[in-house]
Formats: structure tokens, C-alpha cells, sequence
């Protein structure tokens, strides 16, 4: 990496985490984040679709560039708490939020959560349906609609990350839509039981006879006498 390439790098990433991390729809917790999250955002920048995980791992070991913090052993990184805007360390609660909001979904889950409702220690959603989606590729997970106020009626609470992230921890099934889950969406993504496999007997339960070797000479004990012996033998006549 020339020091040209370095600087510049260092640049993005520093607006990535210290200034904007919702544009490329990152929450930070406590400022930091996955080494391989902030990848997948960065790889969606262009100029940067080529930069891969050893290549951004060693930017931060081999560098140790002075603004960022990366804890090696965890692979999480943020900048350093001194220099970073207090505004990343903080949600604000929302009485009213956009009336639409987007979240991602595993296919896979949507088939439960689309009767039981959403979840999570923290759900990510974003006003900004292009931005969602950007989020739902990331993770192979389809775009799901959140009504917020029949989500809020039923007393789900929102708040607000920086400008463009919503954070939520259970929204009910009411306020969601999706794609139907019918049987040819159950067919593609339900979970399939795994096939019992038959396992095989054990050796010492399948009888073995003089029959089932015949193609053996059975001694019934007697080993030949190996040729050195018959050497001494005909010595021994001599």
C-alpha cells in the first residue's frame, strides 16, 4: 500500500466511524463495530470495492494509524473516543417517527416473524427504503415494511441514530409487511429435516464362517514356518 493509498483510506474511514457511520448504515456500539461490517459498507463505496478483510486488518496493524482504536483479538475498531463526536455514543428517543420505516429480514425468519412479530436486542431500520436495502444485501435478508404507528399503538418504541437509522427491540407482526408466506415461499426457505441415515451394523453382530472366507485356506491356527527355519532344517540333515 503506497502512502498515497494509506492516506486516502484512512480518510474514508475515519468519516466512515467518526463522523457519519449512518450513511453507510452502521450503529456503533460504544463507537465500535465489526471489522467485517465496516467491509461490507466500505466495499459499497466507490473506489473501495476492491479493499479485502486482510487488506483493511493490516491497515490497522501494520499502520496503527494514531486516530483509530482496534482491538485485534475481537476484530472491532472505532476512533478514538477523545476525538470522536459525542453524537455516535447517542440515541434519542422519538414520539414520531417517519411512518414508514425499513428493516431487513431473513427470508428464512420472516416465516416466523410474519406471525409472531420482530424481536431483537437491537433492530436496525432506516426512513430511506435505498439505504435499507443496501443493509439487506449485506446480510442476504429481504426488505421488510414497518408501519410505525400500528407498531407504536401496540407500544413499540423507537429511536433515532444520528440522522438516518432507527433502533427498535420488538415491533409486532400488525406493523410488518412483507412477501406472503405461502406454500411456495415455505418450499424455498423453510428449514428441510435432515434425512436419518441408516447406520451400519456392528462388525462383531455379523456371524463370519469357514463359508463366507472360502477363498481364504484356513489353518485353524497353524502358521507355515517361515524360511528361515526350513534353511535350518536342511542344515541340520547335512
Amino acid at each position: 500500500m503506497t502512502d498515497r493509498e494509506r492516506k486516502r483510506l484512512e480518510k474514508i474511514l475515519y468519516y466512515i466511524l467518526g463522523r457519519r457511520p449512518d450513511e453507510f448504515g452502521l450503529f456503533l456500539e460504544d463507537g465500535f463495530v465489526k471489522l467485517k461490517d465496516l467491509l461490507k459498507a466500505l466495499n459499497e463505496t466507490e473506489g473501495y470495492k476492491d479493499v479485502r478483510l486482510k487488506k483493511l486488518r493490516d491497515f490497522f496493524l501494520i499502520f496503527k494509524p494514531e486516530r483509530f482504536e482496534f482491538l485485534e483479538e475481537k476484530n472491532l475498531v472505532r476512533v478514538k473516543k477523545d476525538i470522536a463526536p459525542p453524537e455516535i455514543y447517542e440515541t434519542i428517543f422519538v414520539e414520531n417517527p417517519p411512518r414508514i420505516l425499513y428493516t431487513p429480514v431473513k427470508p428464512r425468519a420472516w416465516i416466523k416473524v410474519s406471525e409472531e412479530g420482530l424481536a431483537a436486542e437491537r433492530i436496525i431500520l432506516s426512513a430511506e427504503e435505498e439505504l435499507a436495502a443496501r443493509l439487506a444485501r449485506r446480510r442476504g435478508a429481504i426488505l421488510i415494511m414497518v408501519d410505525t404507528r400500528k407498531a407504536m399503538s401496540e407500544g413499540a418504541v423507537f429511536e433515532r441514530y444520528l440522522e438516518k437509522l432507527y433502533l427498535s427491540s420488538w415491533i409486532p407482526a400488525a406493523a410488518l409487511k412483507g412477501p406472503p408466506v405461502d406454500d411456495e415461499f415455505r418450499a424455498r426457505y423453510a428449514r428441510k429435516p435432515k434425512e436419518k441415515k441408516e447406520e451400519p451394523l456392528p462388525e462383531e453382530s455379523i456371524p463370519i464362517s469357514e463359508e463366507t472366507v472360502a477363498y481364504r485356506k484356513i489353518t485353524r491356527g497353524r502358521k507355515k514356518d517361515p524360511a528361515w527355519k526350513k534353511t535350518r532344517r536342511k542344515l541340520r540333515r547335512r
